[in-house]
């Protein structure tokens, strides 16, 4: 059912929020305005997610992932939510546990949701009630580690699941039966560990990449011949010292993504290029979250945007931000980016939506959100989706 009670109250709230205390970071505090034929953001729909709209220091991590033709939202409450693009519930899963991972869609019917410290293997039931369709959740399977989640599973060659926690463990499950064939273990640095953002594991020349809390980056091999092994390559540390790491700072930050056999990497300290195992360190490299772009790569994080040619060397700054840019998700001849505030231990805690131009030099239009975005945030055409920190989950369109 379309939300209708929650978007005059919304509209307005933002409105208000946009026209008094809006302000373009680029700019210092000027006002930012809408320019004529610019393009610029309007709210579609609004839905609460919970009932005390207060976050304190209670960030909303998981966030918004496609699903076929609807939407799944995962929230800090532990709670699975289907959506349908009208901004229609279409059915809830409520978890014991809290959901600071984004899940993962395995097909139109399937989703592998992290929450706390277990991965559930979900299907989508449908069934006709009548001219109403009824849907349910049905759980195919679960495992469990000791510590929680560190980032999204990863399923290789369609036949294991490799579920990573924060303990330096990484589980090596059946997709189908969600049995356990193999575990990882690296003891050696447990003293060392802290909870920080992890990317997802990557494929490079055959080898499965993963990133560690304690700012190891590991080289796997996947044995499957009778027995499923799990076989270390080669490992460095990206940092000579774990003091910023143990902080448990929410910006830390470990991102990797593939250069041919190669990859570049970003973490706390410094970023830069591993060839064969050798680190050699790039300028302007730290605390960014990476993706290719172009013919070379970006990454985004706490000073703004960064532009990286082919080699990984720092090409410009098109972006700058006072607070950290938590999201930059493209679409068809513009981009937005998004920030998080720094919670109220700091007193900060406004923060801002962006709508750029595609290569992120111009901004046309902001919009300020109360604590701002740090879960993950989806666009298709034209729509943008997210959850912001306060627990209200958002369509914009953008409109030329």
């Amino acid at each position: 059912m379309f939300p209708h009670k929650f978007f005059f109250i919304f509209f307005i709230f933002l409105f208000s929020f946009q026209v008094f205390a809006e302000f373009d970071e680029n700019a210092g505090k000027a006002p930012v305005f809408v320019k004529k034929g610019e393009p610029h953001l309007a709210i579609e729909w609004a839905v609460p997610l919970k009932k005390n709209q207060v976050q304190v220091n209670r960030r909303e991590e998981a966030g918004v992932t496609f699903f076929g033709d609807d939407l799944l939202v995962a929230t800090r409450a532990g709670e699975l939510h289907l959506f349908g693009k009208n901004g229609g519930l279409k059915v809830t899963a409520v978890f014991e546990g809290e959901c600071t991972v984004a899940p993962l869609a395995v097909d139109e019917t399937h989703v592998l949701v992290p929450v706390s410290n277990s991965v559930f293997m979900l299907e989508l039931v449908t069934e006709k009630k009548g001219k109403r369709t009824g849907y349910s959740w049905k759980v195919l399977w679960n495992v469990t580690g000791k510590a929680s989640v560190a980032t999204r599973p990863f399923i290789y060659d369609d036949k294991f699941v490799l579920i990573q926690f924060h303990d330096s463990v990484i589980y090596v499950v059946d997709k189908e039966s969600g049995e356990l064939k193999n575990m990882y273990s690296d003891y050696e640095n447990s003293e060392e560990l802290a909870v920080v953002r992890l990317a997802p594991p990557v494929v490079v020349d055959g080898k499965i990449v993963f990133g560690f809390s304690d700012g190891t980056i590991t080289f796997f091999m996947l044995r499957d011949e009778g027995k499923v092994d799990l076989i270390p390559y080669y490992k460095f540390k990206t940092a000579g010292s774990m003091k910023r790491f143990e902080k448990r700072d929410f910006f830390d930050v470990l991102s990797f993504i593939g250069i041919e056999d190669s990859i570049l990497f970003s973490g706390g300290e410094y970023g830069g290029v591993i060839v064969s195992g050798t680190p050699t360190k790039l300028e302007n490299m730290e605390d960014l979250q990476l993706f290719k772009y172009g013919n070379g790569f970006a990454g985004f994080g706490r000073r703004g945007i960064f532009i990286f040619d082919e080699d990984g060397k720092f090409k410009s700054q098109p972006f700058k931000s006072m607070n950290y840019v938590t999201n930059l998700v493209q679409g068809n001849g513009f981009a937005v980016a998004m920030t998080s505030g720094e919670g109220p231990m700091l007193g900060d805690t406004d923060a801002f939506i962006y709508l750029l131009s595609p290569d992120f030099t111009q901004v046309y239009y902001s919009m300020m959100i109360p604590n701002g975005v740090s879960s993950n945030a989806v666009s298709e055409r034209n729509a943008l989706y997210f959850v912001s920190d306060m627990g209200v989950l958002y369509k914009f369109k953008v409109l030329k």
